[in-house]
C-alpha cells in the first residue's frame, strides 16, 4: 500500500529538482577584465574565472596565447603569454579574449593589451636620510596601496630610501604583477656606498633611474627634511660671517610633533648643488614635488627654474605623515596634462589635512600647498626688480604673514610682503599680482586656516596666503640671502 505514494513522492521530488535547475540562476565572474601584458616576449598574466558551469573561450589578434581554452565549475586560472615584444613607446592592443558561458548564453570579453618598451612616465620618490624612517616605511606602503592593475598602467614607479644605513641606499620599482595578481616590489639597484649630501651620488641616483626605468616623461617626488634655500650645515659661507648665530633656528621645542622640518645632520644638500645635480642629466624632470617643509620658498624655486617644469611644495612646515601617497599616485599616472595632474595632487594634500587629519598620527588640521609654473618666475623676478627700485614704506613686521614659529620666523608671505611694503605703488602691486598668479595658480593654492610649528607656539593662523614665502624680511642669514640668486637678480 506503501508504494505507490513512494513513488510519487520520489517522482515529485525529481520535478522539484528539475524546476529549480531550470530557475537557477548561473553566475560567471572574470577578474581582471582587462590584461595588461609586459612589453617583453614571453610575458604572463593571468586572469581567473569563476563560473556555476562550464565554459569555454576564443580568442582573437595574434602575439599572444592563451591556456587553458576551458572549463568547469569553479575557479579556474587563465595564463596569457605574450609570443613576441613590443619595441614601440605605444601600448599596443594584442586583441581580444571572450569566455562562452553556455549556461547564460553569454559571450564575456576580455581586452588583450601589451605595455610599451619605453614607459609613458617613471616617477621616482626619493627619501633620503634615516630620521623620518617610518614614516618613509608608511609612504612606500601608501604608494603599495595605490599600485593597481591599472595603476601605474603604462608606467613606473621607483623609490630610493636608505633601509639600513646613511651610507647605503636602495633602488626599488614597486609595481602590479600580472601573474600574481597583486603589488610586488623588486630591487633594480644597491648602492653599499652613498651619500645623501653628496651632489655625485644624488646626480648618479637619478641617471640610473632614468636608465633602468626609461620614460618618455619623468617626475620626482623628493620626501625627506627641508629648509629652503638655507644652507646646509656644508655651506660656502663660514659661520663667523653671520650676522647672527643660527643655533635656536632648526631646533625644535621640546615635546614638539615631528614635522619635515630638518635635515639629517651632516647629510644635507644645498639648493644650488641640487639644481647643478638636475641640471647635469640627459633627461628632464617635468615636475618635482617636495614632500618636504619650507620649499615653496621663492628663493629656493628660483634657482630650480630651469631644471624642472613645475614644483608642488608647501611654504611652512609638512607633518611627519608627509603627502598621501595613496590618493596622489594615482592621479600622477592620470593621461591629462601635467598641470592638471599636479592640481589634483595639490587638492589631495589639502584635503588630507583639512578633512581627514583625524586620520593622520598627529592629527593637526594644517596643510598648505601651492604648485609653482617655473617658466614664470623670470617674469616675476622682473617687476619684482621694479618694485625693489621703489622707495620701501614702513611696515610692522609683525603683521607679515609668517610660516615658521619661534623667534626666528624667516619665512614669510611674498605676496603679503609686496602688498605692505609697497603699499603706495598700487600698479605696480596689481602687475606683481598679475605675475604671481601665473606662476602660483590660485586654484592651486591651498591652505587650512591654521599652520603647526615644531619651533614654538603650536599652531598659527594664515591670514594672508599667496602659497610662497620668502626670506629678505628676515635678519637671520641676511648675508647668505643677499648672495642667493633671487635677492641678485630682484636688487
Amino acid at each position: 500500500m506503501m508504494k505507490p505514494l513512494r513513488h510519487t513522492l520520489g517522482l515529485l521530488l525529481l520535478l522539484t529538482l528539475a524546476a529549480c535547475e531550470k530557475d537557477r540562476e548561473y553566475r560567471i565572474q572574470i577578474s581582471p577584465e582587462e590584461i595588461l601584458l609586459a612589453c617583453d616576449a614571453s610575458a604572463e598574466a593571468v586572469f581567473t574565472v569563476s563560473a556555476d558551469a562550464a565554459w569555454t573561450l576564443s580568442y582573437t589578434g595574434e602575439g599572444f596565447s592563451v591556456t587553458p581554452d576551458n572549463g568547469a565549475r569553479g575557479e579556474t586560472k587563465v595564463t596569457v603569454r605574450t609570443t613576441e615584444a613590443n619595441p614601440a613607446n605605444q601600448r599596443r592592443r594584442l586583441g581580444a579574449i571572450t569566455v562562452h558561458f553556455s549556461a547564460d548564453k553569454g559571450d564575456y570579453p576580455v581586452g588583450v593589451f601589451q605595455k610599451p618598451a619605453v614607459a609613458a612616465q617613471t616617477v621616482l620618490l626619493y627619501m633620503p636620510g634615516r630620521s623620518l624612517i617610518s614614516y618613509y616605511e608608511n609612504n612606500i606602503e601608501g604608494v603599495r596601496e595605490a599600485v593597481t592593475n591599472q595603476v601605474p598602467g603604462d608606467g613606473r614607479i621607483l623609490v630610493c630610501y636608505q633601509p639600513e644605513k646613511h651610507s647605503s641606499a636602495v633602488l626599488q620599482e614597486i609595481y602590479y604583477d600580472a601573474v600574481t595578481n597583486r603589488c610586488e616590489t623588486s630591487t633594480l639597484k644597491t648602492y653599499d656606498s652613498f651619500n645623501a649630501g653628496s651632489a655625485v651620488h644624488v646626480q648618479q641616483l637619478f641617471a640610473d633611474a632614468a636608465e633602468l626605468a626609461p620614460a618618455q616623461n619623468y617626475g620626482l617626488i623628493i620626501g625627506c627634511h627641508g629648509k629652503a634655500w638655507v644652507p646646509a650645515s656644508s655651506g660656502t659661507i663660514p659661520y663667523s660671517m653671520r650676522q647672527s648665530p643660527p643655533n635656536d633656528v632648526w631646533t625644535p621645542v621640546p615635546g614638539a610633533k615631528q614635522t619635515r622640518s630638518f635635515g639629517d645632520s651632516g647629510y644635507e644638500l644645498n639648493i644650488t648643488e641640487l639644481a647643478a645635480a638636475l641640471e647635469s642629466l640627459a633627461h628632464r624632470f617635468d615636475y618635482l614635488i617636495f614632500d618636504d617643509c619650507f620649499m615653496a620658498n621663492i628663493e629656493t624655486l628660483y634657482d630650480l627654474r630651469s631644471v624642472v617644469g613645475y614644483i608642488v611644495a608647501s611654504p611652512c612646515e609638512v607633518m611627519g605623515d608627509g603627502f598621501p601617497y595613496t590618493r596622489i599616485v594615482p592621479r600622477l599616472f592620470e593621461t591629462s596634462a601635467v598641470s592638471e595632474r599636479l592640481a589634483k595632487a595639490c587638492w589631495e594634500f589639502w584635503n588630507l589635512y583639512q578633512n581627514d587629519y583625524q586620520n593622520t598620527k598627529w592629527k593637526e588640521q594644517s596643510g598648505c600647498i601651492s604648485l609653482a609654473v617655473m617658466s614664470e618666475l623670470d617674469a616675476l623676478a622682473e617687476v619684482m626688480q621694479r618694485i625693489n627700485e621703489k622707495e620701501k614704506q614702513a611696515f610692522d613686521i609683525n603683521e607679515l604673514q609668517y610660516y615658521k614659529g619661534g623667534s626666528t620666523p624667516l619665512f614669510y608671505d611674498l605676496g603679503h610682503y609686496v602688498a605692505l611694503s609697497h603699499k603706495n605703488e598700487p600698479a605696480l602691486i596689481d602687475e606683481f599680482t598679475a605675475r604671481l598668479d601665473r606662476a602660483f595658480p590660485a586654484e592651486s593654492r591651498l591652505h587650512t586656516a591654521r599652520f603647526y610649528s615644531a619651533y614654538g607656539q603650536g599652531n598659527h593662523t594664515v591670514h594672508h596666503y599667496s602659497g610662497v614665502s620668502v626670506s629678505e624680511p628676515s635678519t637671520t642669514f641676511a648675508v647668505e640671502n643677499r648672495q642667493t640668486a633671487w635677492y641678485r637678480d630682484t636688487h
